[in-house]
């Protein structure tokens, strides 16, 4: 499979982007964010949170605080970057701006992964310009168990057909344009429940960093 005609193979480390609400951050983002990126070859992962999603729930912390809870679990670790542009932003965050201005950054030639969980993958074809999104870089889905590919959409299935990778590293020798599905050893745990154990008063020990434990204490976050 080739990239699209404007975008040709580069040697300069894969870009791995892992967006989200992050609302908080947990060890399962984190921990996921590792994997794929070491899955994919990948020098470094950028952590994207999310200003307001268009196909979610509005957050419950604020963009500053949801910010600030990433900053303090990727303290000290090289590996995890943070890209706030889409905070900056403000507004709905479309996937497809995010990628054209990321894309107009890092030029034609390097490879860019934008990873997504298989839940937001079966609504794929209700995001904005969808099917734009492997002109600009590769997805990655990432399996939970339980995972139903049988769920998928056939406006899904018709369009990944012909961009389908199983070996993950081979999206590093091209810019864009692959579909790539991981399964790796995800945490069975998500901020939902943990909003969930806060307001039931119950302890979220071990479930994310303790910096950030101690952040959402202090700002009485989720009570």
């Amino acid at each position: 499979m080739s990239a699209p005609d404007n975008l040709v193979a580069c040697d300069k480390p894969a870009l791995v982007i892992y967006g989200g609400t992050f609302d908080p951050v947990h060890f399962g983002h984190l921990r996921s964010a590792m994997e794929v990126g070491q899955a994919l070859g990948a020098a470094s992962v950028r952590l994207l949170p999310c200003y307001l999603p268009a196909h979610r729930e509005a957050t419950t912390s604020t963009a500053e605080q949801r910010l600030a809870m990433l900053r303090l679990a990727v303290r000290g670790v090289d590996y995890l970057e943070i890209d706030d542009r889409e905070l900056v932003r403000k507004g709905y965050s479309y996937s497809v701006d995010t990628l054209k201005e990321i894309r107009h950054e890092v030029g034609p030639e390097r490879s860019v992964s934008m990873v997504i969980g298989a839940d937001a993958y079966m609504q794929l074809n209700t995001w904005h310009q969808w099917q734009k999104i492997t002109q600009l870089a590769h997805l990655v889905v990432l399996e939970r168990p339980g995972y139903a590919a049988g769920l998928v959409p056939p406006a899904i299935i018709d369009w990944v057909e012909d961009k389908l990778a199983v070996d993950p590293l081979c999206l590093a020798q091209q810019a864009a344009g692959l579909v790539c599905h991981l399964r790796l050893n995800q945490f069975e745990v998500s901020a939902t429940k943990i909003r969930s154990i806060v307001l039931q008063q119950g302890t979220i020990n071990y479930l994310l960093p303790s910096r950030v434990i101690e952040y959402i204490n202090q700002q009485g976050l989720y009570q």
